[in-house]
């Protein structure tokens, strides 16, 4: 549709741009939040272990 209307192409040159830099950060994102998932995950486990058993406390 923006290709029919002249004068159109350097908007499509930054749209272009700007989701390629959208999906570069949404990747970065992604992989945050897993690797913080994990981080969390494994705090908790830790924390767990080093509460008491059920039937020593």
């Amino acid at each position: 549709m923006l290709g029919d209307i002249a004068g159109t192409a350097p908007l499509r040159d930054a749209l272009t741009t700007t989701n390629t830099l959208l999906e570069q950060v949404l990747e970065e994102l992604r992989r945050v939040n897993a690797d913080g998932l994990v981080t969390v995950a494994q705090e908790l486990r830790a924390i767990q272990g080093a509460l008491p058993a059920p039937d020593e406390a």
